[in-house]
């Protein structure tokens, strides 16, 4: 029998045999945001993608340009190693009445994460 492995459609559910594990990333703190507001500080969140999956922080009330959280998130890691299955984008928001501003916004490749087991910065 012929078995190819057929490409990881983010739009499905990763099945078992996709999934190589799970990523543990500490959303700890920003710095130096960008914060719009002269007269108060802003409530900042952070949000973390990877695969098509968001997760986010609570709310740092009057986090404004220095938000902490010190929140954890998990993220399901596949087999596949194209590239937009190794890119974590983390952006930091502020939460407003009616929207959610962006302050701030980075990638992170984790491919050498997921090579050595273990990143810290």
């Amino acid at each position: 029998m012929n078995k190819t492995k057929t490409p990881i459609n983010l739009n499905d559910k990763i099945n078992k045999e996709d999934e190589i594990g799970t990523l543990i990333v500490v959303l700890l703190k920003a710095r130096n945001l960008n914060d719009k507001h002269s007269f108060r500080k802003s409530d900042v969140f952070a949000q973390a993608t990877l695969n098509g999956a968001q997760k986010r922080t609570h709310v740092d009330i009057k986090g404004g340009q220095r938000p902490e959280w010190d929140g954890e998130v998990r993220f399901k890691i596949v087999r596949s190693t194209a590239t937009k299955y190794r890119k974590l984008e983390v952006a930091c928001y502020a939460q407003e009445p009616r929207s959610e501003d962006l302050m701030g916004q980075g990638v992170v490749d984790i491919t050498e994460t997921l090579r050595t087991g273990e990143f810290d910065g």
